[in-house]
C-alpha cells in the first residue's frame, strides 16, 4: 500500500529547521535506489527518536514525494513499520529540484543561518539543487544572513518568545533622539522587506507594539513576564473601526496588524482594524499609502489624513 496524505500522526514538540532538514537529507539518503527499504525501528535508532516521531518524519517524506508517474513512489508494507523506494515502470534519473524550488532552499539555509561549508549544504547542493541557479545572486534579490549583531537580537527575541520572559533593551525609535530603555514580552517574530520585526506587549505602556530589532541594542533577557489573558483584544484600548478596501490587492499589498476579515468580493473588501488614535498615525499612513483604495467611514480619521498629507507638503 502506498502513503497518503491521510497518514498522518500528531507529532509533539519543534524542532529547528537545520535539524529538521538534516534527518529528511538522511532519510534520502537511506533510500537512494530503486528496492531500498528502511524500518521505523532502524530510524528512530539511528536518528535518536522515537517510534512516533519516525513514523511522524516518514509521512512527511512520503507526502512530499507524491505519486505521480515522474516522482518517487514510497510503499509501505501492512503494518507501516517498512518503507520501500520504487520506481514504477520507469529508470528515472535522481530527483532534482526546479529552479524557483532551489532558490527557496538556498534562502532558507540562508536564514537558518546553515553556513556555506556546511555538510548538509553541500550535500543538498550536489544531490538536488538546479544546477543554473547562483547562490550569490540569490542572496542579491532576496537579502543576506542576519548579521552578527542582529542575530544576536534576534537570538535573544526568540528566548523571549519561547519562554515568556521579559526583554530588556535600549531602543531608538524614528522620532527618538537617543535610545530609551524599554521592557517587552515577545509575542511574535516576522520578517518582511528583509528587516525583522517583533510584535511584542510593552510592559512599561502596557500596550502592543512593533519593535524593528535593528534599531535595538543592549539587549538582556530578564525573568518571567505575564501577557494579557486576553488574547482577542490583541490591541488593548484600540478602537475597532470599519475599513473598505476598494482594490482588494491592497489588502495583501501591506501588512495590516489585527485586520480581521467580515466579507469579500471580487471588487471590494470589508472588514476592522484597531485604530489607536492620535497615539499613532500608522493607519493614517496606510490610507494616504493605499491612494483612495482604502476608505474608512469615520470623519475624524479622514480629517487626521488631510491634516498629515498637508504637513508633508509642507515639509518638503
Amino acid at each position: 500500500m502506498s502513503i497518503t496524505a491521510n497518514t498522518r500522526r500528531k507529532r509533539a514538540g519543534r524542532k529547528q529547521s537545520s535539524e529538521r532538514i538534516r534527518e529528511v537529507v538522511t532519510v534520502l539518503g537511506s533510500l537512494s535506489r530503486t528496492g531500498d527499504k528502511v524500518t521505523i525501528s532502524a530510524l528512530a535508532r539511528r536518528l535518536g527518536m522515537s517510534l512516533e516521531e519516525a513514523f511522524g518524519l516518514m509521512s512527511i517524506i512520503c507526502q512530499a514525494s507524491g505519486e505521480e508517474a515522474g516522482g518517487l513512489l514510497i510503499s509501505a508494507n501492512d503494518d507501516m513499520t517498512e518503507f520501500t523506494l520504487e520506481y514504477p515502470g520507469i529508470h528515472g534519473r535522481p530527483i532534482r529540484l526546479t529552479t524557483p524550488e532551489t532558490i527557496a532552499l538556498v534562502h532558507a539555509l540562508d536564514m537558518a543561518e546553515i553556513a556555506p561549508d556546511d555538510t548538509l549544504r553541500k550535500r543538498l547542493r550536489t544531490a538536488f539543487s538546479s544546477p543554473g541557479v547562483n547562490e550569490e545572486e540569490v542572496r542579491k534579490a532576496l537579502g543576506a544572513t542576519v548579521d552578527p549583531d542582529s542575530q544576536a537580537t534576534l537570538q535573544a527575541c526568540a528566548k523571549s518568545q519561547a519562554e515568556q520572559r521579559m526583554l530588556t533593551f535600549m531602543y531608538k525609535g524614528l522620532a527618538d533622539s537617543k535610545p530609551k530603555e524599554r521592557c517587552a514580552i515577545i509575542r511574535r517574530l516576522r520578517i518582511e522587506q528583509s528587516f525583522w520585526y517583533a510584535d511584542a506587549y510593552d510592559l512599561d505602556r502596557f500596550a502592543n507594539r512593533i519593535f524593528r530589532l535593528d534599531r535595538m541594542s543592549d539587549v538582556s533577557v530578564g525573568h518571567r513576564g505575564r501577557l494579557p489573558k486576553d488574547e482577542e483584544s490583541d490591541v488593548p484600548q484600540a478602537q475597532w473601526i470599519e475599513v473598505v478596501f476598494t482594490d482588494p490587492a491592497y489588502t495583501t499589498l501591506f501588512e495590516w496588524p489585527g485586520l480581521r476579515i467580515t466579507s469579500r468580493s471580487n471588487n471590494e473588501v470589508r472588514g476592522t482594524i484597531p485604530y489607536y488614535g492620535e497615539r499613532s498615525d500608522w493607519l493614517i499612513r496606510r490610507i494616504i499609502a493605499c491612494d483612495g483604495a482604502l476608505r474608512v467611514d469615520d470623519s475624524r480619521i479622514m480629517k487626521r489624513v488631510s491634516e498629515y498629507i498637508c504637513s508633508l507638503r509642507t515639509s518638503m
